[in-house]
């Protein structure tokens, strides 16, 4: 049976610190689920893209319902950032470094809705920031994927290979990813694609109540409370 874990305090559970510790320093993949929120969504993202002296982040949009990307990222960093990479197919745009011109895709046009095209942009990104830093440091790399629904819909199969190779890729570099899928945890979605991730973090957003958040260690067979994100 799962077991219920502290998250954090002094109570919290040394098997479930373990855990987390070692998904920062093996590399991670993080699915996100629940039907939240805009604003949730971006509060989940820039929880985890996290703040730091040394980091690297990669964000990657798809999903026409997100009303301000700039949201997503942490507010002492911004998408014009030398250390930030943006890929954004929802307007067809990026923002890349300036030096970073020689890693770039052949395809000058960002395409909606191409999963096989947003790999390549996001590993185009990773082989930048990698080669830049001479080796990246285990979790100083944070990729962004927001979302995987408009992917899946236009293209279920082909998303799911994507989604395999652009997670060995995060974790080769021992970075972090999370990956927004605006559908209830217990959705058949959830279940069918679960098994390419490392861990869920399930969304709520209850009515007079700040956005809440629950972890699922999956490696552990262990949910955490729900606790204020």
């Amino acid at each position: 049976m799962t077991s219920e874990l502290r998250f954090r305090g002094s109570g919290a559970n040394p098997r479930f610190s373990k855990w987390l510790a070692n998904l920062k320093q093996t590399g991670s993949n993080i699915l996100l689920t629940g039907e939240v929120p805009d604003a949730v969504s971006a509060r989940a993202s820039r929880y985890l893209f996290g703040s730091a002296d040394r980091r690297f982040r990669v964000l990657a949009l798809t999903d026409q319902t997100i009303r301000n990307a700039d949201t997503r990222l942490p507010t002492d960093t911004s998408r014009d950032a030398p250390e930030t990479w943006v890929i954004d197919q929802r307007s067809g745009e990026r923002s890349v470094p300036a030096t970073a011109r020689g890693f770039m895709p052949d395809s000058d046009t960002l395409q909606t809705d191409d999963a096989q095209q947003l790999c390549d942009e996001v590993q185009a990104a990773i082989s930048f920031y990698a080669e830049e830093t001479d080796g990246l440091d285990p979790a100083e790399l944070r990729v962004g994927v927001d979302s995987l629904f408009p992917l899946v819909r236009e293209d279920r199969a082909t998303t799911e290979r994507v989604l395999r190779t652009l997670c060995a890729t995060v974790r080769g570099v021992q970075g972090m990813a999370h990956y927004h899928l605006r559908v209830p945890d217990d959705d058949d979605l959830v279940t069918e694609l679960g098994d390419l991730f490392d861990a869920r973090v399930e969304l709520r957003k209850r009515p007079r109540r700040n956005p809440e958040q629950r972890w699922h260690a999956l490696d552990i067979d262990a949910v955490t409370p729900w606790m204020e994100l």
